[in-house]
């Protein structure tokens, strides 16, 4: 398979990250395309923020735990993305995915105005009308930053009594993304992969029993229901966990966002978990549908998707969804027949990559069966240049 697609997926993911970084914009890319040998990089789209805080998240966990990448240069360009792009930062879940960033600075001026704007969105009662996902990150965040001496602990318990309160379906254990109607009775992977992330989070800060007891079961339920291939179906249903609608299946999920919650159970001893990441992983590495891994080589790139080829793909995929649910079917693959892969490379991906496995090598190279190499050596440029 090569080394891209083993260890040296870690050194593959500082690689293109440095290549894609625009230092005039302090910003990693929305979306990058490979053409010819080069890259083509999208920077416009306002969620070029978001995937920004997403790489220096992993890039400050590549350079805690392995050599080669300077701990100083990532603090550089934390500075010049809180300098030169802080002021558009209006998301609330962009606001708590920072204070995880941040929560070895949080002296800042900028770590402190994203904790107060928090801390008031939580007291006037408002965050209850967020997504799932922003839920999760601002809790997330101010967990995070209670773990370092702020004092954002009230404001947590508060934020973990609304989304258990309001949005966790306790048949299923799976949150509901929105209050929105179309969206009420359906929840995506990647809304419940941050919920599991933020149960744990809170469970290991707090000792919370329904919190540990929310993550264990919600781990418990998604292994469940991975697909055959080690596939992560992308919309299930809130009333019965059932999945609805397997695609699009992100590479993202199965490389690095199924991580998050594997990676806690495996050191907790909860059952199949480990199985659940060898899968997971493997579809990456090329057990799919299409027999395809989802990396290239020269210019090294990962891919975003297994999708379906439908034409107007957002407005079928939910009313496929829906129909599923309200007939209590599960969505079911395709093997293979109308289904493509998405070529797209989004920053984000290489940012969980990094965070997830920094710490994992042996993991890593265990599953993916090579040889313990350092997966981030001499060969790069810096950033900064």
């Amino acid at each position: 398979m090569g080394t891209s697609q083993s260890v040296g997926l870690l050194r593959d993911a500082v690689s293109f990250l440095e290549r894609v970084y625009s230092p005039e914009r302090a910003l990693f890319p929305f979306s990058t395309s490979v053409r010819g040998d080069e890259y083509v990089n999208d920077y416009g789209s306002p969620q070029a923020i978001r995937y920004t805080i997403n790489s220096l998240l992993g890039l400050r966990e590549a350079a805690r735990l392995a050599n080669g990448l300077e701990v100083d240069e990532v603090s550089l360009l934390v500075d010049a993305f809180l300098e030169r792009q802080y002021g558009r930062i209006t998301s609330h879940a962009d606001l708590g995915l920072l204070l995880v960033l941040l929560s070895n600075r949080l002296d800042g001026d900028q770590a402190r105005d994203a904790r107060q704007r928090l801390q008031e969105i939580v007291a006037n009662g408002a965050a209850g009308n967020l997504d799932m996902q922003s839920l999760a990150w601002m809790l997330w965040g101010l967990t995070a930053a209670a773990r370092a001496g702020a004092p954002t602990q009230p404001q947590a318990d508060r934020l973990f009594r609304t989304i258990v309160g309001t949005r966790v379906n306790r048949e299923s254990l799976l949150p509901r993304h929105s209050r929105r109607l179309h969206r009420s009775g359906l929840v995506s992977f990647g809304a419940i992969v941050y919920f599991l992330r933020a149960m744990h989070e809170y469970a290991s800060l707090t000792g919370n029993a329904d919190a540990e007891a929310l993550f264990q079961g919600g781990v418990s339920r998604m292994i469940a229901i991975q697909g055959p291939s080690g596939e992560w179906p992308w919309l299930m249903s809130v009333r019965n966990g059932r999945p609805v609608e397997p695609y699009p299946v992100f590479a993202v999920h199965q490389d690095s966002m199924a991580m998050l919650f594997l990676l806690p159970a495996l050191d907790a001893g909860l059952p199949s978990a480990l199985e659940a990441t060898e899968r997971s992983l493997a579809w990456a590495l090329g057990k799919n549908e299409l027999h395809t891994p989802m990396y290239a080589e020269a210019p090294f790139c990962a891919y975003r998707s297994i999708e379906r080829t439908d034409p107007f793909p957002r407005a079928i995929r939910y009313g496929r969804a829906l129909g599923n649910d309200v007939l209590r079917r599960s969505g079911a693959t395709a093997a293979g027949r109308r289904v493509r892969i998405n070529r797209e490379c989004r920053s984000y991906h290489l940012g969980w990559i990094l965070y997830v496995w920094s710490a994992r090598e042996a993991l890593l190279d265990q599953i993916a069966g090579e040889g313990a190499a350092n997966p981030i050596d001499g060969r790069r440029a810096s950033l900064l240049a």
